[in-house]
């Protein structure tokens, strides 16, 4: 059985930008598809990595990059605060699993 892994995916001003949280992995891609296919493979290349340098120390991302992550690519809509509020919604579609 393969390992499942969560993604994040997330639209910039002029692509789409995923991450893999348990690896700390990310990929690029101008649509939906093609930022999936991009972070797929970069999970492949990085298992091929990991198999040849067994050394390697896998770790997921850090609550700092996360948060780094998610102000790089904040929408429009949800940089405009509302008075007397401090937490803002988060909007989540859907998050995949890749194996």
């Amino acid at each position: 059985m393969k390992k499942k892994y969560t993604a994040i995916i997330r639209k910039s001003k002029i692509e789409y930008v995923a991450i893999c949280l348990e690896l700390n992995l990310s990929a690029r891609g101008e649509t939906l598809a093609e930022v999936e296919k991009n972070l797929r493979t970069a999970i492949e290349l990085y298992h091929e990595d990991i198999k040849e340098h067994p050394e390697t120390v896998v770790s997921p991302i850090s609550s700092e990059e996360l948060i780094e992550f998610l102000q790089d690519t904040e929408p429009e809509w949800y940089k405009e605060q509302k008075k007397g509020l401090i937490l803002r919604p988060f909007e989540v579609h859907e998050v995949p699993s890749y194996a």
